[in-house]
């Protein structure tokens, strides 16, 4: 692939990313403030409904995949976001108690550095020659 389709194809994960950030923020906010979850359990929760609409959305707009092996890079897609989730937690966690932000901007920069964890290994790993 090419300078340009990387770009291009970074450009869509990117998009869908934020769009995967929207619905992450809303149900964080909604366990957080509607339910009085734990802000650490309402992450995780906001997490796994975001995550599965951001794998159809990569596996079928960015990538360009089939439907074919659904579960199976499912499965590849989870652990590579797991280990996203894990870093994410750790700087949720560390902005909000360590450094006093809000806890709606905490996760926001905490999404966008484990936005490369996500692209990275989902290009090469998941979706690998896509």
């Amino acid at each position: 692939m090419d300078k340009r389709g990387f770009l291009l194809q970074f450009s869509k994960f990117a998009i869908v990313g934020v769009i995967a950030t929207a619905i992450n923020l809303f149900f964080l906010y909604f366990f957080t403030e509607f339910f009085n979850v734990y802000y650490m359990l309402s992450a995780v929760f906001a997490f796994l409904i975001a995550d599965i609409s951001k794998y159809i959305l990569n596996k079928k707009w960015t990538f360009n995949d089939g439907w074919g092996n659904f579960f199976r890079k499912y499965c590849n897609f989870f652990i590579v976001s797991l280990t996203a989730l894990i870093l994410n937690l750790a700087l949720l966690y560390a902005f909000t108690e360590f450094f006093g932000f809000y806890y709606l901007y905490s996760q926001i920069l905490a999404i966008a550095i484990s936005l490369w964890v996500n692209f990275i290994g989902n290009k090469f790993w998941t979706f690998r020659g896509k």
